[in-house]
């Protein structure tokens, strides 16, 4: 009798623990449904607490983990579900890729192989997961012979297509990427994601227009319903290009899918989104006049999610006794606007007693003014972080002692967001890329000016801000040549007004260049100077449409770059009018414009982008050439245009203005970043919350 109630009881106990545990597991996945990963890694946890003879509890946790980027933790869930399964090839491929984003990469490929040698009918996930490991190392070789193993193994497989022809373009053998893929197609027809991955091989080698089509096809065929690459693709080549035939359609297609991807009532969903297709849009969607409301939806979505899958460092000590110290974070201190902008504040910045700290995740090969031996002579504690992984960088930083951590990056590519996710600072800054806000879990602020942000802006999520008094920038005084360029040198005609529109191609959208068509058309004789881009065939297209109003497709001039800085800035002087741009206004290339005593005219809008060179005319001075709308700078432009005197008078008021300007006084921009230091590191130390502040 008491055997059969030891029996009773224990089934009885295992009943209640099997229920409480499914119970735990449908909380799991619903805090999951809602996106909410967290919480769901809590629930399952406790799930296994409690009935830890569940495999698929522990193979739920391992997900969650992976999910939030816990590696660590899913590699031990891992590890006690093939204690419960010793012979599931699938339990040692998941272990294996857990291991690998550990960076434990020899334990990684013993787990791969095992289950390739397990399930060698079925081991294509484990093939493509080992050459990708081998990729990271030394072993790149090894690496390729796994990938067209696999290729003539499976060769109809997009997805070993795809590993081999990005493995190519890693390698810059972009025809070799192009052929095979061209050859794939050619076997087994033409697939959206085989004509897509041929888009990009053809970017990769310039053939631009080509890659256009292609995009433009797999889109139309398969409209997508949310955000993926292809609509970021096709933003991306258009704008490049110039190709204003395709901007609009363009810009449909991204409108159609924003609000469904990132709906208001429910922000929770913006983190199930393409985090790399959210990163390249951070870049793309000002260009095309995105609301920044809508905008901050994205870099919200793309914070949440970098937040949630990356892991912390543990808690920082006590920060050293004796001089603050502030880093600064870039991909971009060489021959690139952020070199050429922050030469100048960073050989001042010794006037802020803080200890500078620069982390350089990249150089510019191509710097004949060389910014990056400049900006290396600024500071003892230079760190050439080339190469570095998001925990390699942080660690470092988290070495150095850094209390003040600013990003120059955001979410543009050669960054490493993943690294300020992982808060290796106590107070952790935006500055430069992201002018409208960047609000992430891991920014603590965003420094702007009171241009870009006006009062009535500051709380539509834009997260913390700093606002500048002055310009959101300051230039450097470049020294140019006693002697004036001639025309002649640069293809200019010697009379008649030039007007002058250098800038990213991505700028020119058709409400700009119609304004441009307008002003040549009521300005005779005068010429339009575009900065070239990569694309003969927009070339070609862009002169058609002057010829479609009438005009001599001649009138429009493309400069070619020029190596030398210094040189492109001195050019500009041959020029009368420097035309702005309107969904994003010129910011660099306005700073060059107006240092070489061109005046510029801009019509600010309605987002942050679309005041860029508002905010540098206020800090120089020159108010008039700020219109309201796009009426008034036609107007304007073709008044000036036709009248050499007021040319002069414009010029003549500018080369007064310039030497006691605001934006070219880098000394006054570093004494508002003392202030920064001193004000965020003192609320850090009261233990007070981020919020906004003026300067």
């Amino acid at each position: 009798m008491l055997g059969w109630l030891i029996v009773f009881n224990h089934l009885n106990r295992n009943h209640f623990m099997s229920k409480a545990a499914e119970s735990l597991l449908q909380k799991a996945r619903d805090a999951a449904s809602r996106n909410d990963l967290q919480k769901a890694s809590e629930n399952a946890a406790a799930a296994a607490q409690i009935d830890g003879t569940r495999i698929d509890i522990w193979r739920y946790l391992a997900t969650l983990y992976f999910q939030l980027g816990h590696f660590t933790k899913c590699s031990e869930a891992l590890r006690t579900a093939l204690k419960l399964s010793t012979d599931d090839p699938n339990l040692f491929h998941d272990l294996g890729v857990s291991l690998k984003r550990e960076g434990r990469f020899g334990e990684a490929e013993a787990m791969l192989r095992e289950a390739w040698r397990r399930n060698p009918t079925g081991a294509l996930p484990s093939i493509l997961s080992l050459s990708d490991l081998l990729t990271q190392t030394p072993r790149r070789g090894e690496a390729e012979q796994i990938l067209r193993f696999a290729l003539e193994r499976a060769p109809k497989n997009f997805d070993v297509l795809r590993d081999l022809t990005n493995f190519l373009i890693q390698d810059a053998r972009y025809q070799e990427a192009a052929s095979l893929t061209e050859q794939y197609i050619q076997h087994n027809g033409q697939s959206i994601g085989a004509l897509e991955q041929l888009s990009v091989t053809y970017q990769c080698l310039g053939r631009l227009d080509e890659a256009l089509e292609l995009t433009a096809a797999t889109l139309k065929a398969m409209p997508p319903k949310t955000i993926d690459m292809r609509i970021a693709s096709y933003l991306s080549i258009s704008g490049r290009i110039a190709r204003l035939d395709h901007r609009a359609q363009a810009r449909d297609f991204l409108m159609s899918v924003l609000d469904e991807s990132l709906p208001v009532e429910n922000p929770a969903r913006w983190v199930s989104n393409d985090t790399n297709a959210l990163r390249r849009l951070s870049f793309l969607l000002p260009y095309y006049g995105v609301p920044d409301k809508m905008l901050m939806r994205v870099f919200q979505g793309i914070g949440d999610a970098l937040n949630q899958r990356t892991p912390r460092l543990p808690a920082p000590k006590i920060p050293p006794k004796g001089k603050l110290r502030v880093g600064y974070v870039s991909y971009n201190f060489s021959e690139h606007p952020i070199g050429h902008l922050l030469s100048p504040f960073f050989e001042g910045h010794a006037q802020t007693d803080a200890e500078l700290y620069l982390y350089a995740l990249h150089l510019n090969n191509q710097d004949p003014s060389d910014y990056a031996g400049r900006i290396r002579a600024t500071t003892p504690h230079y760190r050439d972080c080339r190469g570095f992984t998001a925990l390699q960088l942080a660690q470092q930083i988290r070495a150095d002692d850094i209390t003040i951590l600013i990003d120059l990056d955001g979410y543009l590519g050669g960054g490493l967001p993943e690294a300020f996710a992982m808060r290796p600072a106590p107070v952790q800054i935006h500055w430069l890329q992201h002018l409208a806000g960047m609000p992430a879990p891991f920014i603590d602020y965003t420094i702007v000016d009171r241009v870009l942000v006006q009062d009535s802006e500051r709380n539509n999520g834009k997260g913390p801000l700093i606002r500048l008094p002055d310009a959101f920038q300051c230039g450097d005084r470049v020294p140019l040549p006693e002697t004036l360029p001639t025309r002649a040198a640069h293809g200019l005609p010697e009379k008649g007004t030039v007007f002058c529109a250098f800038g990213n191609w991505l700028k020119i959208d058709e409400a700009a260049f119609q304004c441009w068509l307008d002003i040549l058309t009521a300005v005779p004789d005068s010429i339009l100077w575009l900065s070239d881009g990569p694309s003969e065939k927009s070339r070609e297209l862009l002169r058609a449409r002057l010829s479609e109003k009438g005009l001599a497709p001649e009138r429009l001039i493309f400069a070619a770059r020029l190596p030398d800085k210094a040189q492109h800035i001195d050019r500009h002087r041959c020029a009368d009018l420097f035309l702005d741009t309107f969904s994003f206004s010129a910011a660099t290339t306005t700073t060059d414009a107006l240092w070489a005593g061109l005046p510029v005219l801009t019509c600010p809008g309605d987002t942050a982008q679309s005041r860029l060179s508002a905010s540098l005319l206020e800090a120089v001075g020159m108010r008039d050439t700020i219109v309201p709308d796009t009426k008034a700078y036609v107007e304007f432009a073709t008044r000036v245009g036709r009248s050499p005197t007021q040319i002069k008078e414009l010029k003549s008021k500018l080369a007064q203005l310039l030497p006691q300007s605001k934006l070219y006084d880098a000394g006054r921009m570093v004494a508002h970043f003392k202030e920064i230091y001193t004000r965020v590191a003192e609320r850090h130390k009261k233990g007070l919350a981020p919020e906004h502040m003026d300067i």
